[in-house]
């Protein structure tokens, strides 16, 4: 038996009761399937991206421990429940709270959101080329059509390699 993680997004258009009796609805039917099944929100939040034209979304965590062919199951249950956006269900990483999972840390660009110090691993590789100088050279010659059927006849008969 696994330990698996499932993380749920509910809409925010319901109020903070409605989503937590859903997301009680959300547990009972994990427990069907598995064992040990426990949540946690983790609140309300500005969603990435629109999902129904909803732009905010509760979100919980639930950990339970089930059999691999049971979240089939889970997951079907899932997908006829109303009101839930999202529910992505991945193996429990003990290193990994939720807290630690939403916040993130770059080193290149020093972006910081987990208001830890960023200490920079590599540094960016030295270019010793020459910067490339472009020319605008605007053309005032004419194209006739024959020159360009002449051209495409070159290309797709595989005389003219294009790129080179």
């Amino acid at each position: 038996m696994k330990k698996y993680e499932l993380l749920l997004v509910l809409p925010g258009t319901l109020d903070e009761k409605e989503a937590e009796n859903r997301s009680n609805e959300i547990l009972s039917v994990v427990k069907e399937y598995g064992k040990e099944a426990e949540i946690a929100p983790m609140g309300k939040m500005r969603l990435a991206y629109p999902i129904k034209q909803i732009r905010y979304g509760y979100f919980y965590t639930l950990l339970f421990s089930s059999e691999t062919k049971e979240l089939k199951a889970v997951q079907t249950k899932l997908g006829l429940m109303r009101d839930l956006l999202r529910a992505i269900i991945s193996l429990h990483n003990p290193n990994y709270t939720a807290p630690s999972k939403m916040s993130f840390t770059t080193t290149i660009t020093g972006a910081n959101m987990n208001n830890e110090e960023v200490v920079v691993e590599a540094e960016r590789p030295e270019r010793n080329e020459k910067p490339v100088e472009k020319t605008s050279e605007k053309s005032d010659k004419k194209v006739s059509v024959q020159d360009i059927d002449k051209k495409l006849e070159e290309i797709l008969s595989g005389e003219v390699i294009s790129g080179v």
